[in-house]
């Protein structure tokens, strides 16, 4: 076998370059193919001949999965169904990238693939109702995956004892003539291989170092409300305190534990007077609720707080230009917290105008945590 090689630079010939190679493994052949970490040999998963041909290349047992590798987040939902949002916002900060997940599903999770994916593909990607995917950050190796209609695993393109490929040469020093198409990007942007966690429930924990440090993994999985009104004495704490409230029934746990869990709720306002407490209205229409926002103190709204939040929720359109003044870049993370309604200001009216508002806010907050808050990105493609 002559294992034949395209470079793909410049980009116009990538469109070649991946027919070439959506050729190859819909043939039953493999495929090296470059990443940002260190270059992979692509496989079908639907194609069991293949899949035996790579284990035996890497000296692995046939029953011991390799990587999913996909080229969209949204593709993750068919294999790792009802993420929590938790989950779902870290892969929206850490992917794509140099990072691979092996989640461990639960129960429904493992019940709803099984209804989805046929058996023979269940037993190609999980072992021990656990799967490893990757979405890697390089162009060629996004629209490979993007390209297939089919599962793709990967590991990567050595044999087995050997140093992970960063170079074409690296790999076809070790696969000339036993792979049959090598992708050639040039050196890989990291020269190094990608960290590895696992998820398990609330818990991630590493399983290989790599590119990236697993601080600042533990930073990105973390999600951050930030509800904004005027002054953040009314709206906005009533809004931080039923979402800690709704949070914790959500998952189960004492409010005191939400931060434990990853979660943070916060509030501030776009004309506060900080130190000021929640008017006793706000107090009153939220005690009422089971919500004690009484030791509540004002915040004026600040970059930094619009920069921390993964989701920033105003009262009013008003407020809008205010987020925008301090960071332009969170107005993708900004929405009205009761999606195409205001919530009016209930300051200066009856405790029962606060009620009423108390009401609509809880409404707004039950359908958000109802559609789970997110979803992928918005530059993901279609």
């Amino acid at each position: 076998m002559k294992t034949i090689t395209i470079k793909t630079d410049p980009s116009s010939q990538i469109d070649s370059a991946i027919a070439q190679a959506m050729e190859t493994l819909q043939q039953g052949g493999l495929v090296a193919f470059p990443t940002e970490t260190v270059y992979g040999l692509a496989a079908r998963a639907d194609q069991p001949a293949s899949l035996t041909r790579l284990a035996q290349l890497k000296q692995r047992p046939v029953d011991k999965p390799f990587t999913l590798h996909i080229g969209r987040k949204s593709v993750l939902d068919r294999f790792v169904p009802d993420l929590s949002l938790l989950d779902r916002q870290f892969l929206n900060k850490a992917w794509p990238g140099p990072l691979t997940v092996i989640f461990q599903l639960n129960q429904a999770q493992q019940d709803e693939v099984r209804k989805s994916l046929p058996d023979r593909l269940i037993a190609s990607l999980y072992h021990n109702n656990s799967i490893g995917i990757r979405l890697p950050d390089h162009p060629v190796a996004c629209q490979l995956l993007t390209s297939s209609n089919n599962p793709i695993v990967a590991p990567s393109a050595n044999l087995a004892g050997a140093a992970p490929p960063t170079c074409p040469q690296d790999v076809l020093e070790q696969l000339n003539g036993q792979i049959e198409l090598l992708l050639d990007s040039g050196p890989t942007r990291y020269a190094g291989s990608s960290t590895v966690v696992k998820i398990q429930g609330d818990s991630m924990e590493i399983v290989r170092a790599g590119v990236l440090d697993f601080a600042v993994l533990e930073r990105m999985r973390r999600v951050t409300i930030l509800c904004v009104c005027t002054g953040n004495t009314c709206r906005s704490p009533m809004a931080e305190g039923i979402f800690r409230f709704r949070l914790a029934e959500k998952l189960s746990c004492p409010i005191d534990q939400l931060s434990e869990k990853g979660y943070k709720v916060m509030s501030a306002g776009v004309m506060a007077f900080g130190g000021m407490g929640a008017t006793p209205e706000a107090v009153q229409a939220s005690q009422e609720m089971g919500i004690d926002i009484s030791s509540h103190r004002a915040r004026l709204l600040m970059a930094d707080m619009v920069n921390e939040a993964d989701f920033v929720f105003i009262m009013s359109s008003s407020h809008y230009k205010a987020v925008e003044r301090l960071s332009g870049q969170a107005i993708t993370r900004t929405a009205l917290l009761a999606e195409d309604e205001e919530i009016d200001d209930p300051v200066g009216m009856s405790i029962e105008a606060y009620r009423q508002c108390a009401r609509h806010i809880a409404d707004g907050i039950d359908r958000q945590l109802e559609k789970g808050l997110v979803r992928w990105s918005a530059e993901e493609p279609s």
